[in-house]
């Protein structure tokens, strides 16, 4: 085994241990053979050094490998869905789960998010509206938790973003089906009705076993923006609590990215802008949106993505000053998508 710098001399051999990044996400497992986007992924990660078996008998010897393959992430993520589904069910039927119930729920899962780098990337590659509350409850509490992995939170911390992110949309279920699944724009009326989810969660959470105030102040103020224009409460900047501004957050950057019955969904890249722009515009927390989109943006180097011209490119670049406007390879062509203002990042397709 020998200990040496990231470099393209090492394409084809194989990795000797786990590569992580800063934050302690697995950006490449041990016994992965490293390819050109494998090398741009560690040089954007800035990572200083890898182990790599020495000599071509040990690169074929098989190291112990990280054992999460796609179809594994598949069954766990899917097992969860239906797990999610089964306990918001249970509270339209009459029947309140404990908060213990959910955690036995999502805790596997969100063990597995926390050490592996490209779990979000999966769930974004998935396409279709079944199942879209319980998904995009599943989403934001793993988009909650790595956020506030990010920015350094402890342990304790973590899991309880991902817990409030989980619930945060639990008074859905309160909420006629016809009103969740209409594909036209609600009228004024049935959006005043949409909007009690907000209410109908603060007081389900208030009632669940082992759940915090906290908790609930999240479902109930999920939707308020700092410059007062979100409901139900118009709260401003801090009269709006901070794991309350994070999950605000996760729920936009997954709203946009998750197909739903009346839109398509978008790329993340799409997404970050948006996050971007409303925190320019005073609505979204730029200390919470500037470390994400930084962290979404360089987890899809060595990507491909479709751009809205239809073609097809590979993500090879990410620059600090436009992170959302990265250098990508049309063919044997390359793009700074800084300079061509008119194409932007469209959909993520591997």
């Amino acid at each position: 085994m020998a200990e040496v710098k990231p470099s393209h001399s090492l394409i084809g051999t194989t990795l000797a241990q786990d590569v992580y990044n800063e934050y302690g996400l697995l950006l490449l497992p041990a016994g992965a053979v490293l390819h050109p986007s494998d090398i741009r992924l560690l040089e954007a990660h800035q990572v200083g050094s890898v182990h790599i078996a020495a000599t071509q008998e040990t690169a074929q010897m098989p190291f112990p490998v990280l054992h999460w393959s796609e179809a594994q992430a598949a069954r766990e993520y899917v097992l969860a869905v239906q797990q999610t589904k089964g306990l918001f069910k249970q509270i339209a039927s009459g029947s309140l789960p404990s908060l213990g119930q959910f955690r036995d729920t999502f805790y596997p899962l969100l063990d597995q998010v926390l050490q592996r780098w490209g779990f979000l990337r999966f769930i974004y590659l998935k396409e279709g509206t079944e199942d879209y509350t319980y998904r995009h409850s599943l989403h934001v509490g793993i988009v909650a938790a790595l956020i506030g992995k990010l920015m350094g939170k402890s342990e304790e911390e973590i899991y309880l973003l991902g817990q409030i992110g989980l619930l945060h949309d639990v008074g859905k279920i309160m909420i006629p089906d016809e009103l969740l699944s209409k594909p036209e724009r609600l009228t004024d009326e049935e959006y005043a009705i949409m909007k009690r989810h907000t209410e109908y969660g603060y007081e389900l959470i208030r009632s669940m076993d082992g759940a915090s105030e906290l908790m609930a102040l999240c479902a109930l103020l999920h939707h308020e923006r700092l410059d007062g224009t979100g409901y139900p409460e118009r709260r401003r900047k801090d009269a709006i609590p901070f794991e309350c501004q994070i999950i605000s957050v996760a729920d936009v950057f997954d709203a946009i990215c998750t197909d739903r019955v009346y839109r398509r969904g978008t790329s993340p890249f799409e997404a970050a802008s948006v996050l971007w722009e409303q925190a320019c515009l005073g609505k979204l927390n730029p200390a919470i949106v500037s470390p994400f989109i930084h962290y979404i943006v360089m987890l899809y180097v060595g990507s491909r993505a479709v751009l809205n011209s239809g073609e097809d490119v590979e993500i090879i670049m990410i620059h600090t000053d436009e992170p959302i406007r990265p250098l990508v390879r049309r063919g044997e062509e390359y793009l700074d998508l800084r300079l061509h203002r008119s194409l932007h990042i469209q959909k993520m397709i591997g």
